[in-house]
């Protein structure tokens, strides 16, 4: 399995020359021209989530590829995304999923923002959107949200703890400066050490 890093949440999964996509978007840099895609999926409806455009490019230049979604995602759903929700298993290409969670982590004290889907690739790699929902079995791989409205840090470290991966890599972090990601790296990277795992921050077009 090989992973990219792209704008904020955006990554690349590469398997058997096929490619999954999460949450992609051009948020600071123009994202690549994808080829060989099987798989898109989109956490939530949010627009640092979440661009019609962007789908659109992809949709085109990768036939027959499937776009996963929360029931919500009505813009998604017209074009002919396929709806998912926690529990389902579902094998698209080269790809194992298993998704999970339900709602995105409240802004406002008791007001859920939209609905939220979490996915596990391949069993090893887990992606909670923008949640902290618990992944169903634990994942070599955790990818962390570490800046937003919607968090604190400690929310962040203590997600880190409960998950226990073997390596945790930091995402939804455009909001950041370079100081500031600096910061966040000390902390996280702290959490990481105590749940006796790897902390790798990479960054645009970065692979691993």
């Amino acid at each position: 399995m090989k992973i990219t890093k792209f704008d904020h949440s955006g990554f690349l999964i590469e398997k058997d020359g096929r490619g999954l996509v999460m949450d992609p978007v051009e948020y600071q840099n123009k994202l690549p021209e994808f080829r060989n895609l099987d798989v898109v999926i989109v956490t939530h409806l949010h627009g640092d989530h979440y661009q019609p455009e962007v789908i659109a490019k992809i949709r085109e230049a990768n036939p027959g590829v499937k776009v996963f979604t929360t029931a919500d995602s009505t813009e998604l759903i017209g074009e002919g995304g396929v709806v998912v929700k926690s529990g389902d298993k579902i094998t698209a290409g080269v790809f194992e999923l298993e998704f999970y969670g339900e709602d995105h982590a409240e802004i406002v004290s008791g007001q859920v923002p939209c609905g939220n889907i979490g996915v596990m690739v391949d069993g090893v790699l887990a992606n909670s959107g923008d949640s902290f929902a618990i992944p169903p079995q634990t994942p070599e791989i955790l990818l962390v949200p570490v800046s937003a409205p919607w968090l604190k840090s400690d929310e962040t470290m203590t997600f880190i703890k409960a998950v226990k991966p073997k390596l945790a890599i930091p995402t939804h972090d455009a909001l950041n400066s370079e100081l500031g990601n600096t910061i966040y790296d000390n902390w996280i990277g702290k959490a990481c050490e105590e749940a006796e795992c790897e902390y790798k921050n990479i960054h645009y077009g970065e692979i691993i």
